[in-house]
């Protein structure tokens, strides 16, 4: 090398070696630190914040890529090797601190790009955290660690991409943070979710505890509010079966149609033997109950009961019901409606009243539907049955069955998915006129929360039972029976022969002239027994306010006899004349007045005789309350709309062909769906002033029904009204 060069290298020396001691004393001033003499070794160094522990460099630790010496090397004599050392590393210092000034321009430009954008905005407080190291250029760039984990902090600074040690006296050095911006230099500004995600960073803990406690207060909140719950279904058992608990054991009912139909569970003591003629007991005692799981898959056999046709068919053990329900279940219990149907109270039961697991699951309803004992089994009153009885009574066994029934149901329907608290006591013709008669009745209280009358009866029982005990002695005489012993050995179908005829025979027709003398020695199943019913039903309606919501109607043609229903049957004008002349209307001179309101055919005489028999007698007694809905169906079903029309609508087996007949069905399901779900008849006047409702195709509503006017005020009706 010339002398030249090699003058020019010793001045750049010299000055890099006033430039760095001038560096020295400014930071020793600045700092107030002692310093013995300069060191060849230390760097450039601007003013820092000092960090936390794992920011500190800590003398003694031999560090990879640092150029701090070992305290065991400190105590070493530097030989003339290390002083060239010592003056290359020199030089390649200031190479290096003059280069990175030069790069640090751009480097602050790329980091301000690199902010740019969502995803780097979140990849920002990331970086901060892994170490970095320069490359050969002085740009700062991600790198590994050194051999000891404390020395790889001294490349946490990427704002200038410098290593700025300070001492102190202890022998530590603190080096600038990722975010302590230099002197003069504003630090860059954060973004808004960077910020709010370096907060979440932060108080981690904090956020995840005070969800816990969150969450925690709303299960608690939840539990208390819900309560205990019972198991919401009850499992099906190899895909057809399902079982149900009841008071006296378990039942197990039978899928069908998407429902379950249990059908033939007990829900009395059988009437045999000594319970024959004996009011219905409940399943109270074990030894009636079953231990094992009741299978209760098909129907049970009828009450004894006397066929329209005149034969007798049926059974004394027979105090079951069948339940239909869309499901086994306890949350959200379904309205409930129990069914009693029958035609006469002799016989015809259930009837058309025959619900089905279907009609369960289309009306969302828990249907029942109870046996209970008919005519002479039924209602008998008699003077020996009284005197072995205590109090003393005899009659309206039927009725005690069906209270037991509503009782029975008010302890077990929960477990088939039913609402005890709504139950719809629905009676069809003779059960409709039973259901009258419980309406006021004290030991059915609180068993229902409404009524739905169809083509019922509304001659209530009123007679006293010593009336009715005299009336028997036909039919003792018949049996040849003077005591309750005796009764209880004879056999039921000799029991069934010997009822006299005339018990079963309907009033049909027009009212007779002998029927006016003869009323007072009719038979009538119904008694005032003193137990159930203590006091006329009349009485009874007209004078107290029913808890309960009631509905009433029938058919137009409810009292048609049945030997006209027939589609071959036909009645000329001259013959319907003569029809009505003969009857009492004739005698009483009511036959012009007649046929000016009715035409002189087959279905006008129909309706004069269901209006006189059943439907305005039904109205005077819906009359006897102002908040009583009272509907007529005038739909026919064929020719005429017959006593079993409206329930059959109702119940979806009226076979609707026309569209009229659809339409019908329609507005008949509407009633009484609204009905049962809401406790209110929509369509009716809420003031009492159009309450009576005729169904046809449509519902409308009327102020009066003008055919029973004349009726009532001849004092026709209600007096010859159908007994049962």
């Amino acid at each position: 090398m010339s002398q030249g060069g090699q003058e020019k290298s010793l001045d750049k020396k010299e000055i890099a070696e006033e430039e760095r001691e001038k560096m020295l004393n400014a930071e020793n001033t600045k700092h107030t630190v002692a310093s013995t003499a300069p060191d060849s070794e230390s760097e450039e160094q601007k003013p820092k914040k000092k960090i936390p522990i794992g920011g500190i460099k800590m003398p003694g630790f031999c560090r990879t890529k640092s150029k701090e010496p070992c305290k065991d090397d400190e105590s070493k004599p530097a030989d003339s090797g290390d002083a060239e050392v010592i003056d290359k590393n020199a030089k390649e210092n200031e190479q290096n601190v003059s280069s990175e000034k030069t790069n640090t321009p751009s480097k602050e430009l790329k980091e301000k790009d690199g902010r740019k954008g969502f995803l780097d905005a979140i990849k920002l407080p990331l970086v901060s955290v892994f170490p970095r190291k320069k490359n050969k250029e002085g740009e700062v760039e991600l790198g590994t660690t050194g051999a000891a984990g404390l020395a790889s902090v001294e490349t946490l600074d990427d704002g200038a991409g410098e290593k700025n040690p300070v001492g102190n006296e202890d022998g530590m050095e603190t080096v600038r943070l990722d975010g302590d911006a230099a002197d003069g230099i504003e630090s860059p500004k954060q973004h808004f979710l960077v910020a709010c995600i370096s907060a979440a960073r932060r108080s981690l803990f904090v956020l995840v505890a005070t969800l816990c406690i969150l969450l925690s207060v709303i299960i608690i909140i939840c539990v208390a509010c819900i309560g205990p719950r019972k198991a919401t279904t009850q499992p099906i058992k190899d895909g057809n079966y399902v079982e149900a608990v009841t008071s006296c054991g378990p039942v197990q009912g039978i899928s069908e149609d998407g429902a379950f139909a249990f059908r033939g569970i007990p829900y009395a003591v059988p009437p045999l033997e000594n319970r024959r003629w004996q009011p219905a007991e409940p399943l109270r005692r074990i030894e009636y109950c079953w231990t094992d799981t009741y299978l209760a898959h098909n129907s049970s056999d009828v009450c004894w009961q006397r066929e329209a046709s005149g034969g007798v068919i049926g059974t004394e053990n027979c105090l079951y019901l069948d339940v239909f329900t869309p499901e086994v279940r306890y949350d959200s219990p379904l309205p409930v409606v129990v069914m009693i149907g029958a035609e006469t109270l002799s016989g015809g039961s259930p009837g058309v009243m025959q619900p089905s697991a279907k009609l369960a699951r289309v009306r969302d309803m828990v249907f029942v539907r109870p046996n209970f004992r008919l005519g002479i089994f039924g209602f008998l009153a008699a003077e020996p049955l009284s005197r072995a009885t205590h109090p003393l009574t005899s009659g309206n066994y039927g009725l005690s069955d069906i209270i037991a029934a509503l009782q029975w149901v008010q302890l077990n329907i929960e477990n088939f998915g039913g609402n005890k608290k709504s139950v719809t006591l629905w009676g069809h013709r003779a059960g409709g006129t039973l259901v009258t008669t419980l309406v006021g009745t004290r030991r059915a209280k609180g068993l229902f929360s409404r009524v739905w009358i169809s083509s019922g009866s509304a001659i209530f029982p009123g007679r006293e039972l010593e009336v009715s005990e005299k009336l028997s002695d036909q039919f003792l005489n018949s049996i040849r029976c003077s005591d309750a012993a005796c009764l209880r050995s004879k056999s039921a179908e000799e029991l069934m022969d010997s009822v006299p005829e005339t018990w079963h025979l309907e009033n049909v027709g027009l009212p007779e002239a002998r029927e006016a003398q003869s009323r007072d020695r009719r038979h009538e199943w119904l008694v005032l027994d003193r137990v159930i019913l203590q006091e006329p039903v009349g009485q009874i309606w007209a004078r107290d306010e029913f808890p309960v919501k009631i509905v009433m109607g029938t058919t137009a043609h409810a009292g048609a006899p049945l030997k006209y229903l027939n589609s071959n049957a036909t009645l000329n004008s001259t013959q319907v004349e003569k029809i009505i002349s003969e009857s009492l209307l004739g005698t009483s001179g009511l036959v012009t007045q007649a046929l000016k309101r009715y035409n002189t055919t087959l279905k006008g005489l129909l309706s004069m005789i269901s209006d006189i028999r059943v439907v305005c007698p039904l109205l005077t007694v819906a009359r006897m309350k102002t908040n009583i809905p009272f509907y007529v169906a005038t739909q026919p079903r064929g020719q005429f709309a017959d006593p079993d029309s409206d329930a059959a609508a109702i119940l979806g087996s009226f076979a609707a062909r026309t569209p009229a007949e659809k339409r019908h069905v329609s507005a008949m399901q509407q009633l009484f769906n609204h009905f049962v779900w809401h406790d209110e008849v929509a369509q009716a006047d809420s003031n009492g002033v159009k309450r009576i409702l005729i169904v046809g195709q449509d519902t409308l509503p009327k102020e009066d029904y003008p055919n029973c006017d004349i009726w009532i005020e001849q004092d026709i009706v209600p007096s010859y009204g159908r007994v049962d």
